[in-house]
Formats: C-alpha cells, structure tokens, sequence
C-alpha cells in the first residue's frame, strides 16, 4: 500500500511486475533529483471494487497516472487501461497509456486529454519524465502568478501570459476552440468555476494546469504554429530532417525552453523569422517566391551549399515550408501536395497542411 505524501506522485499502474519494474527501473534515475514519488499498483482481484481501488491510490499529489493497456491477466476481469485513462480524465489528472503485448488496440494518435508511452522501457520513461515535468512547471508557474487566473479568464490568455508571448493569445486561442468536443464535462467545470467569480483564484489552478498542459503537449507543440518541432523547422526551410543538426546552430536564439521542451528541440517562430531575415541581409530583401523556397535559398546562402533534399517525388524534395503531422514529411502549397485546412488541425496551426494523398484516401472514409 502506497502511503500518503506532501510530495508529488505518479502513479505507475500494469499487472506485469517484469513490465512494471522495467519501467521504473528506467524512469527512477531520470527523476532522481526531483521531488517526486514513484508509485505502482499491480491490480489484481484481491483489490476489490478496481475502481475504488484506484482512487485510494491517488491520494496525496498524484500529478501523472500511466498504466497499461490489458490488466487482466492476475485475476482482476475486465479491467483495461481505456477505464483508468477515464477515471483519470473524470479527476483531471493527466493519463498516459500504453501497450506491450497488445500494440494494435491502442490507435497512434491520442486524443486531446490523453497521452500516448512509447512502449520501451527508455523511450517510455523519457517520455514520462518530461510530461510530469511539463505539467509540473505549469502548475508551479500558475501557483506562482495567481493573478493570471484572477485577471485573464480565458485559457488562451493565461497560456500567452506563462510563455511571454502575449501577442500570441489570438493564434492560442485557435488550439483550444476544440476542447468541449474532446471534453466537455471539463470545459462545464472550468465555466461553472468562472462564472461562480470563486473568491479564490487559485480554485482554478488544477483544471487550468491540467488543460493547459494537455494544449501544449497535445496540440500547440505537434501541430506546427507558433512553435516548430526540429521536423517542422526542417520543413520550413524545404529541407530534410537529416539537417536538423546544422539548423539547430543556426536557430539556437530561437528555442523554446518553456514546458514539455524537453521532449525534443522546438524552436518559435518569430524568432526563426527575426534570424532569418538577418541572415538575407540586403541579398533577399523581398521574396519573390513561395516562403518555403525563399527559406531554403537564405539557409544555403549562409551554410555555402545545397541543403539535402527531403523524400517528396513531386517536387524533387526541394520544396516545402509546412509539416504534416500525420504522414510525418515537409509539403508545400501546390494542390497535388497538400491540403491546406481541414478538421484534423487546429486553425493556430499555420504551419500544418495534410498531405494530399493522405487526405483523399481518408476523408470520404470519415465523411469530411
């Protein structure tokens, strides 16, 4: 039995111990110099009602649960990963799944309020690690300005004040006009806190912090806008990932150090755009082209060679400018590329098109 703690807590759920250690194993010295306790549950029969089982083991400050997908095979009937991610979803506590045994079950793509573990013991504590921290730091930042809940309502506004981009609040906003489709019993509670005008504003703390996080980690930083992942600057600047390393020196001003960046090197936009256009100088004063191909003309002016081609057969690989984060490769505004919005991206995401291909196979399908 897990004891009651001051002190954070994630809560590790699977009914294989060689499964679970592994985990926990690799997860333990990543986190080892955070205040945080590690927790496991291995649910079996002997557990009585799961669900009452399961929120015993949520007291204290359980800031992530992860559990696994099947957690059936010591006797316990019934219980799968999709009603622990529900009963996490319902506390608003963030939830990740995975799957060893039974990869197929589980679809690639989360939705909004869930988070997808890479199911390896390293990449899947990696993974862990930097979401407890991504939501961590939001909490800790919300905590440490209650004014914002107090003085900006709206999400959008509290996430452009947290990463000091208030400019941005308009394009955030566009990541989260989607949230009572993916939750709308939590956008009530959220309402109902507002319009109560609670005296208290940290009231709002736990509900922001937990869609905020899901925003960023889910949204904001998969679909390309105001931030790029180190994939979507490739595309950016019509060249393959393959040069990421060589992009990451030129746009070092330009990262984002802010929550869930530990995922991978993400870069803002507008400072991609100031560094680029100190880099065309007087030698690019306008473009006369497309912004993919003007990006990729500056970078090879200031590398003195060709950038690598990326593995597009329509263009030759040396066009682009915009990332689909569903077949994971750069496209460009021709029509036989990409198209240009649909109801699979966030309208802040200006940097994300489906590929075309892509997308007449799958929208008749989904009657889009």
């Amino acid at each position: 039995m897990n004891v009651a703690s001051k002190r954070d807590a994630i809560l590790m759920i699977d009914d294989n111990e060689e499964v679970l250690s592994g985990l926990v194993g690799a997860l333990a010295p990543l986190l080892a110099n955070d205040d945080v306790d590690i927790n496991t549950w291995q649910p079996s029969d002997a557990d009585g009602e799961p669900q009452d089982a399961f929120e015993a083991r949520l007291e204290g400050r359980t800031i992530l649960v992860v559990t696994d997908y099947d957690l059936t095979t010591r006797g316990l009937r019934g219980l799968f990963g999709v009603s622990i991610v529900a009963w996490s979803q319902a506390a608003a506590i963030p939830v990740g799944d995975f799957s060893r045994g039974l990869k197929k079950v589980l679809p690639k793509e989360p939705n909004l309020f869930e988070l997808r573990v890479p199911p390896t013991d390293v990449e899947g504590a990696e993974f862990i690690a930097a979401m407890y921290r991504g939501f961590r730091d939001i909490r800790t930042a919300l905590q440490a300005n209650v004014d914002l809940l107090e003085e900006k309502r709206s999400p959008a506004a509290v996430l452009a004040a947290l990463l000091e981009r208030p400019h941005l609040e308009s394009q955030l906003a566009q990541y989260i006009t989607r949230l009572g489709a993916a939750n709308s019993t939590l956008v009530e509670r959220l309402r109902a806190l507002v319009d109560d005008d609670v005296s208290d504003p940290s009231a709002l703390e736990p509900l922001m912090s937990y869609i905020l996080g899901h925003v960023v980690a889910n949204a904001v930083l998969k679909f390309p806008g105001p931030i790029l992942s180190s994939d979507a600057l490739a595309a950016y600047c019509a060249t393959s990932s393959a040069e990421a390393d060589e992009l990451a020196g030129l746009f070092e001003k330009a990262l984002f150090g802010g929550p869930f960046s530990e995922k991978g090197r993400y870069y803002w936009r507008d400072g991609i755009d100031a560094i680029l256009s100190d880099l065309a100088g007087d030698m690019f004063p306008e473009p006369d082209e497309s912004f993919g191909d003007y990006n990729r003309r500056v970078v090879e002016a200031k590398l003195g060679r060709l950038l690598a081609v990326h593995g597009c057969e329509r263009c030759g690989g040396r066009k682009g400018g915009f990332w689909c984060p569903f077949t994971l490769r750069p496209v460009c505004e021709r029509g036989d590329c990409s198209v240009p919005s649909s109801s699979w991206i966030p309208a802040g995401a200006q940097l994300a098109r489906v590929e075309r291909e892509f997308y007449d196979e799958l929208a008749p399908l989904l009657g889009l």
